[in-house]
């Protein structure tokens, strides 16, 4: 069939009319949100929200009822959007069916009057902005349903979407023809009015790259709207490239100000685009860095802690057109030195001259830059700061003394690679550092235990470095701490316990210290290792009475029956105190109330009081020729079940005894003795009862039958 040409009859020579032209994009800012809202108030297309419901009718009126319109067949699209009225007559979709649209919605009972009529507000809003807003609108919608709901759209599948059959077919044909589908074409279209007309151009450009081909159905021109927008973009592109090229070329003559204007033009253009941040960024260091740079735009960076301050002086503001002054904001990216392209935004829209970057990278050069904007324009040249190297100190650094030396502890910033302890200070001995010396000292992340130290005052400098990006250390300023090492005792070395042969006491020995009191404490409070200043635990306890036998010093104690006792050598000098070895004695009760009961033939139990303060208790048994042990915790014993014993049906003798503790001396007892009787003997077996006369003439004939 041949293709309508213009001036031609459509039934001349049996030619059809040409498919209507749809266009490419919605041509509305905000459309997927709209979109969406109309979803969620169960709109199939913006058409629906445009037919509100009829306001009710007026029950005093002569005839009861209004004359009703005519049957809808539905709305026409592709000269305008149509709607039906009376008696035939179509009403054009224009600013004043819109409001009344709006009452209509505003006055109705329905749920989604309020939302519906919040909606129509914005297609009034679209009209206004674009005679043809609302058509295109519709349009796009009704292209779209068509084309996700078949594969093949037709009339019928118009109609139901509330086309009028006068255009169904051709709309549904035009759609089948060549209407994007959805995907990132479609998604580009509907969004690239949120970016364009805007300053966020190489977004603009992804877009465009993203938008559908040309139509492919006959004589289907391009989306005139549409059109205008990727000439817009490409333009502004090409704008942008001519001020790149510039600011290149400026800066390459060492013109740094007409540079900087060239990229600031740029970026004013094209917001996103990196290539003129990176450049305007890398002249306005440049600039910083010069000697005729003015004071008052400086930016002022001072590390601390873990942080790092800026401060700036604002500059004048700009006049809007109607000559008040625009309110300035800042907006603060940080960088590394000589990397302008890997800067990051840390702050937009401050108001107030001075900022903290909580998030600084530590022992790593960055710069940062304070880009002035009023409103959505930026106002001038950023202003760059100097490169600010970032090395926290150490915190909480605190000096204890300790026996023989000082204690250092501190806590380091989690990225430190490496910590430095320097030590300088006078000692009291000739061997000891001068008062010029300065010495390293070898210590841990965190600490340091810096022994022997000669009596004297100590200054310690710790200092905390950074890897840089070559892999080297920085290192941070040092923080200082001031200690006095004290003249110590020396410890006891060893202590040696002899039982006497009574049994009840003991003697503990001891050499003296080469330098201090040697003492023998008894120890209430934990256990502590040699070496550990006891000096606040001493005042409070009596020493254990000792005497000197040549060169030892003897202690004679009986221990308390049924208890456990620590006793620790103590070397004191004047107000120091070091605590050296410990020995633990103890004296277990005797086992009382022993019994033993046979429970079978093989097996016993076994009852007893615990001798306190023992922990483990042993029991053994034999008949002479075979038996066994068995130890027993006192853990087990406290939970009330008796002492299972695999013993032999034989008369067996039973010792129990309380056991020492590995590292203690013991007292122990006599161990307690019983006696486990033997089995008694089985019973012997009884005679089978004499068979009844029933029984043998019952066996006789099963005998004959066999």
């Amino acid at each position: 069939m041949a293709v309508l040409r213009p001036g031609e009859h459509p039934k001349a020579r049996g030619a059809r009319a040409p498919l209507p032209a749809l266009p490419r994009c919605p041509g509305l800012r905000g459309y997927v949100q709209l979109h969406d809202t109309l979803r969620g108030l169960q709109f199939r297309h913006a058409a629906d929200a445009l037919r509100a419901p009829a306001p009710a009718p007026a029950h005093d009126t002569v005839f009861g009822t209004l004359p009703k319109a005519a049957t809808d067949d539905g709305f026409r699209v592709l000269d305008g959007l149509w709607f039906p009225g009376r008696g035939g007559i179509w009403h054009r979709v224009d600013l004043a069916y819109v409001r009344q649209a709006r009452g209509r919605w505003l006055s109705s009972s329905d749920p989604r009057a309020d939302s519906a009529a919040a909606v129509v507000d914005t297609l009034e809003t679209l009209l206004r902005d674009d005679a043809m807003g609302l058509r295109r609108l519709v349009l796009w919608e009704v292209c779209c349903l068509l084309r996700d709901g078949a594969r093949h759209p037709g009339e019928a599948d118009a109609v139901a979407l509330g086309v009028h059959r006068s255009e169904a077919a051709l709309l549904a044909s035009a759609v089948a023809a060549g209407f994007p589908a959805t995907g990132p074409a479609r998604h580009a279209a509907e969004t690239l009015n949120d970016v364009w007309p805007g300053v966020r151009l190489r977004e603009a450009e992804r877009h465009v790259s993203r938008l559908p081909r040309a139509s492919v159905y006959p004589d289907g021109p391009d989306d005139f709207r549409l059109a205008a927008l990727v000439d817009g973009i490409r333009a502004r592109a090409a704008e942008v490239g001519g001020l790149t090229a510039d600011g290149t070329a400026a800066e390459a003559t060492g013109a740094l100000r007409a540079a900087a204007d060239a990229w600031l033009a740029a970026l004013r253009l094209a917001r996103d685009d990196p290539q003129a941040q990176t450049g305007l960024l890398r002249v306005a260091a440049r600039l910083a860095d010069a000697p005729d740079a003015p004071a008052d735009s400086e930016v002022t960076a001072v590390p601390d802690d873990r942080a790092v301050r800026l401060s700036w002086c604002p500059p004048e503001p700009p006049e809007h057109r109607r000559g008040r002054r625009a309110e300035v904001t800042y907006r603060v990216l940080r960088f590394p030195d000589g990397a302008p392209d890997l800067a990051v935004e840390t702050a937009a829209g401050e108001q107030r001259p001075g900022f903290v970057d909580p998030d600084a990278p530590v022992g790593r050069p960055v710069r940062y830059a304070v880009v002035p904007l009023a409103g959505d324009r930026i106002a001038g040249v950023p202003r760059v700061t100097a490169p600010v190297l970032l090395t926290p100190v150490v915190t909480e650094l605190r000096c204890a003394v300790v026996p023989g030396g000082l204690r250092l502890q501190w806590r380091p910033d989690p990225a430190a690679a490496e910590v430095r302890v320097t030590r300088s200070g006078t000692g009291a001995d000739v061997g000891g550092w001068g008062e010029s010396s300065l010495v390293r000292v070898a210590c841990e992340h965190d600490r340091v235990l810096d022994v022997p130290l000669a009596p004297g005052t100590y200054t310690y400098e710790v200092r905390s470095g950074y890897r840089d990006p070559d892999g080297d250390l920085v290192w941070s300023r040092g923080v200082t701490v001031t200690g006095r090492a004290e003249q110590w005792p020396s410890q006891v070395e060893e202590l040696s316990v002899r039982r006497h042969s009574d049994g009840e006491r003991v003697t503990i020995a001891w050499r003296p210290p080469e330098l201090g009191d040697g003492r023998l404490l008894p120890w209430t409070t934990a256990p502590v290792e040699p070496g550990t200043d006891v000096s606040d635990l001493v005042g409070g306890v009596d020493r254990i009475p000792a005497t000197s036998v040549g060169a030892e010093s003897l202690a004679e104690l009986t221990p308390v029956p049924e208890r456990r006792v620590r006793v620790t050598a103590v070397s004191v000098l004047g107000e120091r105190a070091v605590s050296g070895p410990s020995v633990v004695i103890e004296t277990p009760a005797a086992i009382r109330e022993l019994r033993v009961r046979r429970v079978r033939a093989d097996r016993a139990e076994l009852y007893f009081d615990w001798p306190e303060p023992a922990v483990l208790v042993r029991a053994a048994w034999t008949d002479g020729q075979r038996g066994g042990e068995r130890r027993i915790a006192r853990s087990a014993h406290r939970a009330g079940r008796p002492v299972d014993l695999p013993v032999s049906p034989e008369e067996c003798a039973i010792t129990v005894t309380p056991l020492r503790r590995p590292d203690a001396v013991s007292i122990t007892p006599e161990p307690t003795r019983a006696t486990l009787p033997a089995a008694p003997p089985p019973p012997p077996p009884q005679a089978p009862p004499a068979p009844s006369r029933w029984g043998t003439g019952w066996r006789r004939r099963r005998d004959w039958w066999s």
